[in-house]
């Protein structure tokens, strides 16, 4: 019977030094696996046993540049539009820049009227003043059609200003729509 409790001593012996050496082995991978900055993680083999398994290093994407700003032209068609709007009595005058949120559109300018005729007349007057910039051709609403939607959209390519009525802009409620978007202070 001592023989046999003998063996058993010697076999938890010879199990604690191989885990030992295990261990020491492991710290010796992480120390080394640490110098490398290599990503790995702990996995058990066949055996039972933990080992370190190296995974794929994931490639960090560099960041993204920030668009740039508005220019100082287009602060300046921009300041002219906004004026314009103001003399022609339109209300809640908002600009809002879409480049970060939307990759085809830029610059929104969003106005209120009281009336069908006072946003005619504010489109007609904004298409005169408009027309030295040579913003593009856009699609600038036809004049000979009159619209009662209450909502005119005129396109000068990089600003696209959008004169409404107050029930249509409620309606549509673009402000809430693009609330992404960053609102420009001029």
């Amino acid at each position: 019977m001592k023989l046999n409790q003998a063996k058993s001593k010697k076999t938890k012996t010879d199990s604690v030094q191989e885990l030992d050496a295990i261990e020491s082995a492991v710290t010796k991978e992480k120390k080394a696996t640490k110098a490398k900055k290599t990503t790995t993680t702990k996995k058990t083999n066949l055996e039972g046993k933990l080992t370190d398994i190296p995974l794929k290093e994931k490639k960090v994407a560099a960041k993204p540049k920030e668009k740039a700003t508005i220019g100082a032209e287009t602060k300046k068609v921009l300041k002219e539009i906004t004026s314009l709007l103001k003399e022609k009595k339109c209300e809640d005058i908002v600009v809002m820049n879409l480049e970060e949120v939307n990759s085809y559109l830029s610059l929104f300018v969003i106005a209120t009227v009281a009336s069908h005729t006072q946003g005619r007349a504010a489109a007609r007057e904004l298409e005169k003043k408009m027309k030295p910039y040579k913003l593009g051709a856009g699609n600038i609403e036809k004049k000979s059609t009159p619209t009662e939607s209450g909502w005119t959209l005129l396109d000068l390519g990089e600003i696209v200003v959008h004169i409404m009525t107050e029930e249509t802009r409620a309606y549509y409620d673009l402000d809430k729509l693009w609330g992404d978007a960053k609102k420009v202070t001029l």
